[in-house]
């Protein structure tokens, strides 16, 4: 999702700085930017990120580096606590020192507000994470809220529901896909197929992050991004195979994996009133990105 961001940026004409470890990410997806964009390979975690931000001076910095995958969280969470929680400490506290008038805008997650109840959720509900995942990017949410209110740093929150499209090697619709392409005659699906998703295709994401830095408070607030395009992950399923041109007999686990929730559902009206509209319709998505998967397998 990063370098959807960075493509973005510098179409608009901006300077762009990145900071990756590149452990997950993929110098491959900044290949058509690559000589007008400023890579540092850097590890919020273990690296010192304060001359960097000196030198760079940066108005806005988008803050996207995270672990972002329940089942490791639930693996290994004390990984998950570094990258999520001790990394965006370290950012803030690196921002407070050396480029405090920068506006920090923070990627979180749906994961916490945990279950849910099966409505729309409010950036307001209670939040009862129910995997480490959640709970490390909620403590996150909360050092960006408190560096705004105590120190006077510009913040805020994003909390993304569940994203997809090209470049995005991770997550439920890839792996759906990777799934069908290893197997076109049976497709094996973890719970029963009906966990309700609203998935948000990544040009959208980047669009709500562009519009949050513009347009936000900046009081470390939070800010649901969803398409309010609900389906479940049979449903999915089902559009991924019709777009890859395939049948395969569905086989599910049954069981729900530790730490997911059954229905994430958003009320994204708060972005809405910031100037947000979804435009990349679900439908529209799905084929751009088995389009785009098409062209990867063949590359790989």
């Amino acid at each position: 999702m990063g370098s959807h961001l960075v493509d973005a940026l510098v179409a608009a004409g901006a300077r762009v700085t990145v900071a990756d470890n590149l452990v997950t990410g993929d110098r491959r997806n900044l290949a058509d930017v690559a000589d007008r964009i400023d890579l540092h390979k850097l590890d919020l975690v273990h690296d010192d990120v304060r001359p960097l931000l000196a030198a760079s001076e940066p108005e806005t910095i988008f803050h996207l580096a995270a672990a972002s995958y329940v089942p490791a969280s639930v693996e290994d969470p004390r990984t998950d606590l570094e990258n999520n929680i001790i990394a965006t400490f370290n950012l803030l506290q690196a921002v407070r020192e050396t480029t405090p008038a920068a506006r920090v805008v923070h990627t979180s997650s749906a994961a916490v507000y945990g279950q849910g109840a099966g409505v729309p959720l409010h950036e307001d509900d209670p939040t009862f994470p129910v995997s480490p995942y959640g709970v490390s990017k909620l403590a996150a949410e909360r050092y960006v809220a408190v560096f705004a209110g105590v120190y006077g740093l510009h913040t805020a929150n994003v909390r993304l529901f569940p994203v997809y499209g090209p470049r995005l090697r991770k997550q439920v619709v890839y792996d759906l896909m990777c799934k069908v392409h290893a197997n076109p005659e049976e497709l094996f699906i973890i719970g029963d197929g009906t966990q309700v998703r609203d998935f948000t295709h990544a040009g959208d994401i980047v669009a709500s992050l562009l519009i949050v830095a513009d347009a936000s408070e900046g009081r470390g607030e939070i800010y649901n991004v969803a398409a309010d395009e609900p389906v479940t992950i049979a449903e999915l399923a089902t559009m991924i195979c019709e777009r890859m041109g395939v049948a395969p007999r569905f086989v599910y686990s049954g069981d729900v994996r530790a730490g997911e929730a059954q229905r994430w559902l958003a009320d994204a009206s708060r972005m809405a009133t910031l100037g947000y509209r979804q435009r990349i319709a679900l439908e529209d998505g799905l084929s751009d990105t088995v389009a785009w998967f098409r062209r990867d397998i063949a590359g790989s």
